[in-house]
């Protein structure tokens, strides 16, 4: 295979398995929309709880042994059998390890906290979805590094329909709350088997553990940054509920949750220009340093422009679109909403800095900066959950959200000087632009009283939007037609 069919096969592949983490938002978000409508915002912080919990404990089994399977097998394809057996076996053992970790933790967080039963007894399912999901990611590490990634990205896509259509079921029929966690571990074991099945008999490996005692330790200390950085960045994105729980009630931790889950199903924006920017940058850092500064100044200027309009709009309608998608009981998170969106600038912005870091060998720099982010987090969380709850919560999330850009930018800058007079000019432009839209719909907002009609000021806010960008100088011409054309796959950064 050619150089050009190399990349055009990578670029081809890459491009699945985005669509694939697209349409998994998607369907995750009015999944998610339709059980927070059918079983309340009590039940709804039990079962986030749940699940909540347990995924921080899933860092501590993969224990990024999933991107050194893939590195490794990248470089000398003969090394993946091997290397896959040794991390099974050595995965059992980080498993039964974890799961006695989560055991303990649930009892001592249990006599410490009131968690009723029913919450509890759901925690103890929801382990069995890790356990499946761990190896399923080690199984899908194999066809990353032989860089075939369809058939990642049609299970991932078929695992999320395997949950809806199971969990939309439970939910018609009125069934208890076991059977909704009991939708995603039926999921859970699909992906499970179909990644075993794709191992076996498409990549012809064999998957039996091989215990090599004397590789384990080194393989863990390779594996160690990888899995700092994931542990940093899942408990970021799940200390707070765990941490509401323990000062406040389930209620609160379903009103949070809401505000919650819409910030992050819109991180598939910045998730998917990222997956052109992580390797355009790599390319450029070594080969064509000319393009470095010029690269990332696009990609903050795109995800500015992407971000400010979804800010400007959710603070105007933020109520009204919670009651609107999730139904009146959840009214109370739509001020959680509004300080999500402040967020949402400062997180977009994240994905090309910290992509850039990594891309630059600062990886351990960056995961140095999640970790002061997420001790800033967590002592924000301390003294505000308890006299606010889940705002003080929110509060603390867009605190540690402005921390974490603020303390990359500089070390980017550091390594490719860029320039920063555009960017602010540009945001500026851009931010009076969102402005003016959020007043307009302000304005006419009162006058759209029907349900449908929040569609109408959605379309109503993108005209106007569109209009002011080039009203204020934000854009030209170019500027959007390269813009669409990078989003659309049709350019490379």
């Amino acid at each position: 295979m050619t150089s050009a069919n190399k990349k055009h096969n990578l670029a081809r592949n890459t491009t699945f398995l985005t669509i694939a983490f697209m349409v998994q938002k998607i369907l995750s978000f009015f999944y998610f929309a339709f059980i927070a409508q059918s079983i309340g915002h009590g039940n709804l912080g039990k079962y986030a709880f749940a699940l909540t919990f347990t995924s921080i404990f899933v860092i501590f089994m993969d224990f990024g042994l999933g991107p050194i399977l893939t590195r490794e097998g990248a470089k000398d394809e003969t090394t993946l059998e091997l290397n896959l057996r040794r991390m099974v076996g050595l995965k059992i053992l980080l498993v039964i390890g974890a799961l006695i970790a989560l055991f303990v933790s649930l009892q001592i967080y249990t006599t410490f906290v009131h968690l009723p039963p029913d919450t509890l007894q759901l925690s103890y399912l929801a382990s069995g979805i890790i356990v499946l999901d761990t190896f399923a990611f080690t199984f899908y590490s194999i066809f990353r590094a032989k860089q075939r990634l369809l058939y990642e990205a049609i299970g991932i896509i078929v695992y999320q329909f395997v949950i809806v259509g199971a969990g939309m079921a439970v939910l018609l029929m009125r069934l208890p709350l076991h059977f909704l966690i009991g939708a995603i571990l039926l999921g859970s074991v699909f992906q499970f088997s179909y990644s075993l099945f794709l191992v076996i008999f498409k990549a012809h490996l064999r998957v039996a553990p091989l215990f090599a005692w004397s590789q384990f330790r080194r393989m863990l200390k390779i594996s160690a940054p990888f899995a700092l950085a994931g542990i940093f960045f899942r408990l970021n994105g799940s200390i707070d509920t765990v941490m509401i729980q323990a000062y406040t009630t389930e209620d609160h931790v379903g009103w949070y949750q809401v505000a919650f889950k819409l910030t992050m199903a819109l991180t598939v924006l910045p998730g998917a220009f990222a997956t052109s920017f992580f390797p355009a940058m790599s390319h450029h850092l070594i080969h064509a340093r000319e393009k470095v500064a010029p690269v990332f100044e696009q990609s903050m200027f795109y995800l500015t422009l992407v971000s400010i309009p979804i800010t400007s709009g959710v603070l105007v309608l933020a109520e009204r679109f919670v009651v609107s998608v999730y139904g009146p009981v959840f009214a109370a998170s739509g001020l959680a909403l509004q300080i999500f969106m402040v967020s949402l600038v400062f997180l977009f912005l994240n994905y090309p800095v910290g992509n850039f870091l990594n891309a630059a060998n600062l990886q351990t720099r960056n995961t140095v900066n999640m970790g002061i982010a997420l001790l800033i987090n967590v002592v924000v969380n301390f003294f505000l959950i308890p006299q606010y709850h889940f705002i003080g919560a929110s509060i603390a999330a867009l605190i540690s959200t402005i921390v974490l850009l603020f303390l990359g930018l500089p070390l980017v800058y550091r390594v490719q000087s860029f320039n920063i007079r555009y960017l602010v000019a540009k945001f500026i432009k851009i931010f009076a632009a969102g402005v003016f839209m959020a007043l307009i719909l302000y304005f006419i907002e009162p006058y759209f009283t029907e349900k449908w009609h929040l569609v109408v000021l959605i379309l109503i806010s993108a005209v106007v939007y569109s209009l002011s960008l080039f009203l204020f100088g934000a854009l030209t011409r170019q500027e959007m037609g390269d813009f669409l054309r990078v989003f659309l796959r049709k350019k490379a950064l």
